[in-house]
């Protein structure tokens, strides 16, 4: 309630009469949004735009001669070809590629430690027929996501096009300004975005700007920021869709550019475990548009508490559910907790890890309760009071 309160007075403030949430996480976020806009009498036009970093990655990139592919390499290092096929979004050519680069399949599926450094990388994209593909499939897909685009907005793209998405480093919005305002069929200028939180600016510049609004890294920390970073996961479990991801775009028999979607693999999952807890909220957040929004103070206190003393069934929910990577490495994150309690030994010499590399790489998704399983509960609450009290 917080969020979509300040979300809607800053559109408000900046006169934006349409905006486009994306999926999948924009998809709850839309839903409640427009129940605040109904309720509040001040309507702007919300759009569902299906969109992910690997659907948007391969028709906003550069010619390959130019190309550095920054966005996937400076998170991903350690694929394999295959990975970074699929990730760019021509995983359909796999089996011609493999031919022309004369590798087998278990070398194609065969990870390399430092993919964008290998020799492999090298060939491939020295190779004429894979510069054909990547050159044409990227103009091809540029041209058909902007007629998605534009029916989505019935014709009607601004100039600014306005998004909202959970966030972290906003890199689908990166990409959207490199697929759009290069374009010269393109009539957007400009992209901004709102989230609900960043922890890094990505390729953010003066005609690409980026808002946190519960917590961010713009300008320093924002206040509570480390009680709204401390599970960051959570947000995106929390705010599924009900469809698979988009993979590409395509034009249907009747001539119109939809969405491809991925297989959707957490579908079971989301519906047994976390579509129900959507319910609640949506009920919850419903009865709440009567009364004044929280405060920021009143909302860290509810969330320390969720993330600092949690309780048994929702640490047990947590570990239950799952997160389907499916860019860069596509892999299932699982959240499970640990079957049995390390030794006392096994404790301290975690502890001692943590504490002399800083916890960076060991604490995970969300270190309350990497350190309650592989500590002790003291440990966890020690660490959870001095984040709390962290301005």
């Amino acid at each position: 309630m917080y969020w979509i309160s300040e979300l809607h007075r800053k559109l408000v403030e900046n006169n934006v009469k349409q905006v486009f949430f994306l999926s999948r996480e924009g998809q709850p976020l839309k839903k409640m949004f427009d129940s605040y806009c109904t309720h509040s009498g001040q309507h702007i036009q919300s759009r569902y735009l299906e969109v992910s970093r690997r659907a948007t990655l391969l028709p906003s990139l550069q010619s390959l001669e130019k190309e550095k592919f920054t966005t996937l390499f400076r998170q991903y290092r350690s694929m394999s070809l295959f990975e970074f096929l699929s990730s760019i979004g021509l995983e359909e050519f796999r089996t011609e590629l493999v031919v022309l680069l004369g590798i087998s399949v278990k070398e194609l599926e065969q990870r390399h430690e430092d993919f964008p450094e290998s020799k492999l990388f090298q060939n491939l994209i020295e190779n004429s027929k894979f510069k054909q593909i990547f050159d044409e499939q990227r103009t091809l897909r540029r041209s058909v996501f902007w007629r998605y685009l534009s029916s989505l907005a019935e014709d009607d793209v601004p100039e600014e096009l306005v998004v909202v998405d959970v966030g972290w480093k906003g890199t689908i919005q990166d990409n959207l300004y490199a697929l759009l305002c290069n374009e010269a069929a393109s009539t957007v200028k400009r992209v901004t975005g709102y989230y609900i939180g960043l922890v890094a600016e990505g390729a953010a510049g003066p005609m690409n700007t980026k808002h946190g609004l519960l917590f961010s890294t713009n300008n320093g920390r924002s206040p509570r920021y480390h009680i709204f970073n401390e599970n960051r996961a959570l947000f995106e479990i929390v705010l599924a869709a009900d469809h698979g991801s988009a993979a590409s775009y395509a034009i249907d028999n009747d001539g119109t550019a939809t969405a491809v979607h991925d297989e959707f693999h957490e579908k079971e999952m989301l519906e047994n475990l976390v579509f129900p807890v959507q319910r609640h909220i949506f009920e919850h957040f419903n009865r709440m548009l009567s009364a004044p929004p929280p405060s920021l103070n009143q909302v860290a206190k509810t969330h320390a508490r969720l993330v600092f003393q949690p309780t048994r069934n929702e640490v047990y929910w947590f570990s239950s559910v799952f997160h389907v990577e499916n860019f860069g490495v596509f892999e299932r994150s699982f959240f499970t907790s640990m079957s049995s309690k390390p030794s006392i030994s096994a404790r301290l010499k975690f502890l001692f890890t943590v504490l002399r590399r800083n916890g960076r790489g060991l604490l995970g998704f969300w270190p309350w309760k990497k350190l309650d399983e592989r500590v002790g509960r003291p440990i966890a609450n020690l660490y959870g009071l001095i984040r709390y009290l962290q301005k």
